[in-house]
């Protein structure tokens, strides 16, 4: 059986590097596109946007809904599509590596012809375990905003007060802002939407929609409000909301806190376990040898 188990792990190895090479040449102006730190694996996705593409996946269905509404929490609307064709790319590889690394498990184990029924059960359970990935990036991202949107009307609230127009206040901030924070990418869009003629409320409840914070869509409200309201009136309530953002800012520093603690139990367990092993050992050893 080892060999009919090392059969299946070339086979489909060599399936996917072959196919993965062949779709490349079409999807690489997509795969460019791609952050490698978001996605180390992108040089391997051509195959999966290749067969989804193909394969005609439904656009309609429950698990499409779910699965386009998680994209779009992280990537908005507007790139949805792609990211969700991007996203089944991701599962596809998924599925293989579940196929090839527990078909390596069978031929290293010398597993008999019941472990068979492993292979594609290992494969589509990190089909399915990949979904996972885009909830990881929301919260992530989530936390990101977080972060940053009390730091962000702070600063809007001050250049306000001391006379700036709005428009000049965000593109001031966005100038001077770190470009890689989710919220700067988001304000460079909204920057980019308004020159591009888009209209004001358009621009900003979109915006709204890609960031999923309730705190960022009531500022986006009141932006849109900002004509009807008038400049002195709306600068106090982004002081308002400056205060309340802060307090965002402290249950987000404190979600991260718990989500590091909770990243260090499993190391802690490992040096439990190692140094259990190193001081039981003599023991165990001494034991062994009277017997």
């Amino acid at each position: 059986m080892e060999t009919v188990y090392f059969t299946v792990l070339m086979f489909s190895v060599a399936f996917y590097l072959c196919t993965n090479s062949f779709a490349k040449r079409k999807y690489s102006e997509e795969i460019a596109v791609l952050d490698k730190k978001e996605y180390p694996l992108k040089d391997f996705l051509a195959f999966g946007m290749w067969l989804y593409d193909q394969a005609k996946t439904p656009k309609s269905g429950s698990y499409h809904v779910l699965l386009y509404q998680r994209i779009a929490m992280v990537y908005g609307t507007r790139n949805a599509g792609f990211y969700l064709k991007v996203h089944w790319a991701e599962k596809i590889l998924y599925f293989f590596l579940g196929l090839a690394v527990s078909s390596l498990i069978g031929a290293a184990s010398g597993a008999g012809a019941s472990f068979l029924a492993v292979l594609p059960l290992s494969g589509a359970a990190l089909f399915f375990l990949a979904d996972k990935i885009p909830d990881d990036r929301s919260k992530k991202r989530k936390l990101q905003f977080m972060i940053d949107f009390p730091v962000f009307i702070s600063k809007l609230a001050l250049l306000m007060n001391a006379g700036m127009h709005l428009r000049q206040a965000l593109v001031k901030i966005y100038t001077d802002a770190d470009k890689n924070r989710p919220l700067y990418e988001e304000l460079g869009m909204v920057l980019a939407d308004l020159e591009a003629g888009i209209s004001e409320s358009q621009a900003w409840q979109e915006f709204s929609e890609r960031c999923k914070i309730r705190e960022i869509t009531t500022f986006a409200s009141i932006i849109v409000q900002n004509s009807r309201i008038g400049g002195n009136q709306m600068v106090n309530e982004l002081k308002r909301m400056s205060h309340e953002a802060w307090e965002m800012r402290k249950h987000a520093a404190k979600q991260m806190g718990e989500t590091a603690s909770a990243k260090l139990v499993f190391p802690m367990m490992l040096m439990l376990a190692a140094v259990l092993t190193i001081a039981l050992s003599p023991a165990i050893l001494q034991i062994s040898a009277n017997h």
